[in-house]
């Protein structure tokens, strides 16, 4: 038996369901008795009206009463001036009827046969009365005496099944609703009883899912691909902060131990190449560090940039004369993308600084557009990339070869912020083989302004 709480879904659902069944049956019953009792009543009421009519018409015409109805549950007393009984039909237990008193409250005035008939606290109830005269001058009062006891017992028994039903069948509805809400919310309370166990140390754990299609079973499959992303932004944030933290060590260290060498030979050394070695590293980092920044600054999605539109064949002719250890070779047609200038800057300089530093001697620039696309390609001749790493260039410190040496310059931020500028335009980027030069081929695809 699981545990109430107080505010609990399913106490509270449950006691809902058991006050709308409840009141629902309280109204339906009331409802019930009230119609059945005017029904009755005023079918009784009606067939009383009818009988003293036709009674009343034959006494009025001086003829011979009416012959008994066996189905009628009324009998008509026609009485004198001094209300003494002359006759009744049937006469059967007529003069019974007839020592019976009349009770004053229960007569009906002969205006108020429009009246609701009520139900009677009697065996006997007094109905709209007729006066008439005979053809002698005789006056004559014709009542109607309805036997309602058996209605009445009827009414009775209908509000007594009722007064103990609708108490029973409100508590059944409120233990079968407890028992469905409590199944219903048994695979929620083990999911949510596994999703309280996964840590930060355990975000490889998944929650259960059941093959059942409802709700529980989707929230169950969004809820483990939620999972997916917050382990695979853990790996890649575990993985940042260790690569990054290595980086900013290396150059460091090293800007340390020169300065320790030359401190510890102060008149031997040459105090402006130890300056110059430590602004090469002073720079390294400074490059680092503005990579890392840009890279945190376009994760971050609330962060505002100001797009415009650009003219982008103009400015990659103004980035080609960072090339400098090969041969430019471009091709580029005007086209105008919509844009962050600084950020498209950094796309264009990091791609033709990645094909200078491999290329054998010639770097061959392209842009042209394809559809709906601007297409900006750089290519070079050098070793090129295997197709096994050509997703892997674009990771975060991914270097092809695995060195980190101050010599092979960078430190594998430049494609990763490639990726990460173009895909926040809008495009996408990819890696293949030069089919021209031989080498790597890296391909951006913007959509035009």
């Amino acid at each position: 038996m699981p545990r109430v709480r107080p505010r609990s879904l399913r106490l509270r659902l449950t006691l809902v369901v058991t006050l709308a069944v409840g009141l629902a049956l309280t109204v339906a019953s009331f409802v019930l008795v009230n119609s059945m009792s005017n029904t009755l009543f005023g079918d009784m009421a009606d067939a009383a009206a009818r009988q003293v009519d036709k009674v009343a018409d034959a006494v009025e015409h001086g003829q011979p009463l009416p012959p008994e109805d066996p189905s009628a549950a009324t009998m008509i007393r026609v009485e004198d001036q001094d209300g003494k009984l002359v006759t009744s039909v049937p006469q059967t237990g007529a003069k019974a009827a007839a020592d019976r008193p009349v009770p004053a409250e229960r007569t009906r005035a002969a205006g108020s046969a429009g009246a609701e008939p009520k139900p009677p606290a009697e065996d006997f109830e007094i109905v709209p009365a007729r006066t008439v005269t005979t053809p002698q001058g005789e006056v004559r009062t014709i009542r109607a005496i309805s036997r309602s006891g058996q209605i009445t017992q009827s009414i009775d028994l209908v509000v007594n099944s009722l007064l103990v039903a609708a108490p029973v069948l409100t508590i059944f509805v409120g233990w079968l609703t407890w028992f469905a809400v409590d199944r219903a919310l048994r695979p929620i309370e083990a999911v949510r009883r596994r999703a309280e166990a996964i840590s930060h140390s355990t975000l490889d754990e998944r929650l259960p899912e059941q093959d059942t299609g409802d709700e529980v079973g989707r929230l169950t499959r969004t809820l483990n691909r939620m999972l997916d992303r917050i382990a695979s932004g853990a790996r890649r944030q575990r993985e940042f902060v260790s690569d990054a933290s290595h980086e900013l060590r290396t150059p460091l260290a090293a800007m340390r131990a020169e300065l320790e060498v030359s401190l510890a030979h102060r008149d031997s050394a040459d105090w402006r190449n130890v300056a110059t070695r430590l602004l090469d590293d002073h720079r390294r980092l400074e490059r680092l560090t503005g990579d890392l920044l840009t890279l945190a600054r376009l994760d971050e999605a609330a962060v505002s940039r100001r797009a415009e539109p650009v003219r982008l064949d103009e400015l990659v002719a103004g980035e080609t004369s960072a090339v400098r250890h090969a041969e430019v070779r471009a091709s580029l047609v005007p086209v105008r993308v919509t844009g962050v200038v600084p950020e498209l800057v950094r796309l264009v300089r990091n791609l033709l600084d990645n094909a200078d530093k491999h290329a054998a001697g010639v770097v061959a620039v392209s842009l042209r557009v394809d559809g709906g696309s601007a297409v900006f390609a750089v290519e070079d001749d050098g070793p090129g990339v295997p197709p096994d790493q050509r997703e892997r260039v674009f990771d975060r410190f991914h270097r092809v070869d695995g060195s980190r040496d101050r010599a092979s310059g960078g430190v594998g931020l430049g494609l990763a912020l490639v990726r990460r500028i173009t895909r926040s335009h809008g495009g996408e980027v990819t890696a293949t083989a030069s089919p021209t030069l031989g080498g790597a081929r890296f391909e951006v695809r913007l959509p035009l302004n």
